[in-house]
């Protein structure tokens, strides 16, 4: 018969439990966890060379609307903007050696020297 008491289990039980249930929940985490992806080419636009790239993550999706920068070797921005709704973006090929940051956020952030762009 239930007294309408709450039952007082030992305090061993309860850590067991709250154990289990943090575990499970990194277990979750971890199961959804990505990283980012940025694939960039050369591409000779009109006489002009310049680098198109398309950003996404790891579980195969997009980077649509993604910060995108590209430095100098010296630490200068070059060009700054964000990927399109298709999760592309495209720039003039600076002089010299660069590299193309993508930052989708903490944890996501992903760097490509230039020596690295297929095509260069």
């Amino acid at each position: 018969m239930a007294s309408g008491r709450p039952v007082n289990r030992p305090v061993g039980h309860r850590l067991r439990r709250a154990g289990a249930l943090v575990f499970l929940g990194l277990c979750s985490v971890s199961a959804l966890a990505h990283y980012p992806i940025l694939s960039c080419t050369s591409v000779d636009s009109s006489g002009v060379l310049q680098v198109a790239c398309e950003a996404g993550f790891s579980d195969r999706s997009k980077a649509p609307d993604v910060i995108m920068e590209v430095i100098s070797e010296d630490d200068d921005l070059l060009v700054e903007g964000r990927t399109d709704a298709d999760a592309r973006f495209r720039f003039n090929r600076p002089e010299g050696v660069f590299f193309i940051i993508m930052d989708a956020g903490p944890g996501h952030v992903l760097e490509i020297a230039s020596d690295e762009i297929e095509g260069l």
